[in-house]
């Protein structure tokens, strides 16, 4: 009596089909938001971990905004070299944990910075997008975050990471991490 072996090859497929049906990320790409914030620092390690414990790539995306009397291309060369020495900072840290980096500007106007990011995270194709944010309130999900982190949160293609700092108001308190994932498919939010 002969013994019949699988087709590898189809019990691949079933497995990436298991994966996408349990709804598991294999996150290949993740985005993280350089703000002018002390909670960045502990967004950027959070992003490392993971993309360290799963392969994935960490794209840096910081952010230079233009005023709306000046046109989007004017030359900033002060800020773009601090906005690339905060680049290469963070791409070293990045590197210490064995994380491949991408860089990049984004310009954007203020009040559209969470769009101008969303589109950065689509071209990316992040599955993950993570941003520091203080919180602001915690009476409800309407008003937690600063406008443009929600902004972020709805505009995005895929799930944002809220890494927190401490609540406003309290002096001490541990850095706690908020997920607000995003479902692109029904288009529901949920924290």
């Amino acid at each position: 009596m002969k013994v019949r072996l699988p087709d590898p090859r189809s019990l691949h497929r079933r497995a990436r089909r298991l994966a996408r049906w349990t709804g598991s990320i294999a996150y290949r790409s993740i985005v993280v938001t350089l703000l002018e914030r002390e909670e960045t620092e502990h967004a950027l390690d959070l992003a490392c971990r993971l993309a360290a414990d799963r392969g994935a790539r960490v794209v840096l995306v910081a952010p230079l905004v233009v005023e709306r009397e000046l046109p989007l291309e004017a030359h900033f060369d002060a800020e773009i070299a601090e906005l690339k020495e905060r680049l290469d900072s963070a791409a070293a840290l990045a590197d210490s944990y064995g994380v491949s980096v991408r860089r990049e500007i984004v310009r954007t106007r203020p009040g559209r910075l969470g769009e101008d990011v969303a589109r950065a995270a689509a071209e990316h194709r992040a599955e993950l997008v993570v941003v520091g944010a203080p919180v602001e309130s915690r009476r409800g999900f309407k008003h937690a975050f600063p406008r443009e982190v929600l902004t972020l949160i709805r505009a995005a293609p895929s799930r944002v990471m809220v890494a927190t700092g401490p609540e406003v108001g309290r002096a001490t308190a541990t850095a706690t991490t908020t997920v607000a994932a995003r479902s692109s498919r029904d288009g529901r939010t949920s924290a």
